[in-house]
């Protein structure tokens, strides 16, 4: 899923507190506009990414897909991930507006806070700003780690409770430091960063991120 800062054009807020988080919900969010997301993918994805051999890339909560297809574009083998059709029928879209280069993304759709990837599966596994509650973040955090090959990468941002802006998110009670993400990753990897990033918007607004970055040993 996209920054709802960096990398879209800010919607109606969803109830966070009351929402159901199935298809449903996900699916009315995405039809409140014709497009949420900018099309362009997370700056920290980029910048993490870019250091990396291109391999067996998944990322969970795609949403309309731009980190997706930018991972397709520099040559990873990409599986992207969300419980909404609206979005990936989206993803598709934009994937198809690549011609005559179309990177091959494979789509899936699934209920990512209840899915079990493979396990050991990928080199890379994505998740940007995905709202897990915090009573489901260690189980759900476990899961994604489990999907990490050898030498592989767990990549996980969210928006931080440091942010200026936290105590305003729809989401507040759902925003987490970096030390809860890599406890539940486990003794198996390597923390090559955990820390709150601190990073510009177009608007020249200044945004904390919580950002994790482990490598399997």
């Amino acid at each position: 899923m996209a920054d709802n800062t960096h990398a879209h054009t800010h919607p109606a807020e969803p109830d966070f507190e009351h929402g159901a988080f199935d298809e449903a919900f996900w699916d009315n969010l995405y039809n409140q506009r014709t497009t949420v997301w900018s099309g362009n993918p997370n700056a920290v994805l980029v910048q993490e990414a870019s250091t990396l051999t291109p391999g067996r890339a998944l990322d969970i909560g795609c949403g309309e897909g731009a980190d997706s297809l930018w991972l397709a574009g520099e040559g990873w083998h990409v599986t992207g991930v969300d419980i909404s059709d609206v979005a990936l029928g989206r993803a598709r879209a934009a994937q198809q507006a690549l011609e005559p280069r179309t990177p091959t993304v494979n789509w899936q759709q699934e209920d990512v806070l209840d899915w079990t990837p493979p396990a050991g599966a990928f080199d890379l596994v994505s998740v940007h700003f995905l709202q897990v509650p915090p009573d489901e973040l260690e189980l759900t955090t476990r899961r994604f780690a489990a999907a990490v090959a050898p030498n592989g990468r767990l990549l996980i941002v969210g928006h931080s409770p440091s942010d200026s802006h936290a105590s305003q998110h729809p989401a507040k009670h759902r925003l987490f430091a970096p030390e809860p993400v890599v406890a539940a990753a486990g003794d198996g990897f390597e923390v090559i960063h955990a820390e709150h990033r601190t990073r510009m918007t177009p608007d020249g607004d200044e945004r904390i991120d919580t950002v994790v970055v482990l490598q399997r040993r």
